[in-house]
């Protein structure tokens, strides 16, 4: 009977195929099957594909806090359309319960194992989108949009302390000189005052933003044990049976009322919102949490008003003044200056020198 080929393995590297092309360290690799060949490789050449791969595969996820930043700043843009039409609670109905379908349809098809009990779930959807969302859109109604602007803008910060807190993550200078020029930047942006009123309105506008900063922490959490769809999954699932009492109340006191034909288009618009702005925007920045540090993740909430902003010049014609570009270019800058080096992945990969780096012989027997 011939002999079974011997697993490979070197530092960095886990090869048990018979040949068949693995995954090292992201990328793929073919090695031959039959016992007795010889492999012969190029070490220079092999080491810096795989670097290259590492490097692309550490750089996903700060291209997801784009994406979901960007998804969500387009989100407010359009959201402004639709809240016109047919109110605050009847847009955030639509817009979660389009995104729980659309998540929930996607989770039936791969169907996979919960591995985190429901009433962690149950938190995340509390939190966010509940709290986050109905507390902000509460105040709204009791407070200036730039006191309300002021304060949630101050997400970034928040999730930085919580993260000091809760999860013992390390703060440096930079972190916290990043935060503060980006946080301004923020206010300026988006005609923000430092005077704030102390109204009810103000108190729930940062409960919203409290709530909003503690579901990163959560998910930072949850993130070990379970996949990014499943986490958006459960939680706007959770979101949305929160929000139908919510809704009945609502409608039940005419305080808005229920769509008509003649507002489809609002309806449309919320739908859109639900897809892209809640649905793929949370699942893009809860994958990315679960590779990043917690402070970057938060930081990350500064860009969502660069963009807001930038999609309300393009779009809706919106004037661009002085004031606009000096918080946008603060934001820039505040997002540059904080410290990237403590990532989830490069954390995970400091105790192991080989792990950014296979050198494999020249010639290795199988």
């Amino acid at each position: 009977m011939a002999a079974m080929p011997t697993p490979l393995t070197f530092p960095g590297v886990d090869l048990k195929d018979h040949g068949h092309a693995r995954r090292v360290r992201g990328r793929s690799v073919s090695f031959l099957r039959h016992p007795g060949q010889k492999v012969r490789t190029d070490p220079s050449g092999f080491t810096a594909r795989v670097v290259l791969g590492v490097e692309l595969h550490r750089l996903r996820p700060y291209g997801a806090l784009i994406a979901a930043a960007g998804s969500w700043g387009v989100a407010t843009a359009v959201a402004k359309y639709a809240v016109d039409g047919i109110g605050a609670f009847t847009t955030l109905f639509i817009e979660v319960g389009t995104a729980a379908a659309a998540l929930w349809i996607a989770m039936l098809r791969i169907r996979p194992r919960r591995t985190v009990p429901l009433r962690h779930y149950l938190f995340l959807g509390l939190l966010e989108p509940v709290v986050a969302y109905g507390a902000l859109d509460l105040g709204l109604q009791r407070t200036g949009a730039a006191d309300a602007a002021l304060l949630d803008g101050l997400q970034s910060a928040m999730v930085l302390v919580m993260g000091v807190v809760f999860i013992k993550e390390a703060v440096t200078r930079r972190s916290v000189a990043g935060v503060l020029v980006a946080t301004v930047g923020a206010a300026l942006l988006t005609g923000a005052h430092f005077t704030l009123s102390g109204s009810m309105g103000d108190a729930l506008v940062l409960l919203g933003a409290l709530g909003a900063s503690a579901s990163v922490i959560v998910v930072s959490r949850l993130a070990a044990e379970a996949s990014a769809l499943e986490l958006t999954a459960y939680q706007f699932g959770f979101g949305f049976l929160f929000t139908i009492p919510t809704m009945a109340v609502v409608w039940g006191t005419g305080s808005e009322k229920v769509p008509d034909a003649g507002q489809l288009p609002y309806v449309a618009a919320a739908m859109a919102i639900g897809l892209v702005g809640f649905a793929l925007g949370y699942l893009a920045y809860n994958y990315a949490v679960s590779h990043v540090a917690v402070g970057v993740a938060g930081m990350a909430l500064n860009l969502i008003p660069l963009f807001g902003v930038l999609v309300a010049v393009l779009w809706l014609g919106e004037d661009l003044s002085t004031p606009k570009v000096i918080g946008g270019a603060l934001i820039l800058v505040g997002v540059f200056l904080f410290p990237y080096d403590a990532d989830t992945e490069s954390s995970k990969d400091s105790g192991n020198p080989a792990a950014s780096e296979v050198a494999i012989p020249e010639e290795t027997q199988l």
